[in-house]
């Protein structure tokens, strides 16, 4: 993993950098060195992102959906709770037989 920082660039920059590019006046790397973007990629991506229609706003840190993994799972009452960890149990049962062979508790 590299040590190096990511710089961060405000949106105003961007939009800048980006207009001045499109205006084709000018390559990627000299709208690079004039606003002090440190690699011409990082232009050819906000680029593309106009282009498509994008917002250009630092994304970094947020959210892209919904949590990751397994959704909580919510019940809407105790019975369905209860009737939801007996089938677990028995499903926890049913493993530890095919696996040992032998009944819940048997091997002590």
């Amino acid at each position: 993993m590299s040590n190096r920082k990511t710089k961060k660039y405000s949106e105003d920059l961007k939009i800048k950098a980006v207009e001045m590019y499109l205006s084709g006046n000018q390559s990627y790397r000299s709208v690079c060195d004039e606003f002090g973007i440190v690699d011409k990629k990082t232009l050819r991506e906000w680029v593309y992102k106009v282009q498509r229609g994008e917002s250009l706003a630092d994304g970094r840190g947020k959210s892209k959906g919904s949590g990751q993994g397994r959704p909580r799972t919510k019940f809407s009452s105790i019975e369905e709770e209860l009737a939801y960890v007996k089938a677990e149990r028995d499903y926890l049962k049913k493993l530890y037989r095919s696996r040992f062979g032998e009944k819940w508790g048997a091997g002590d």
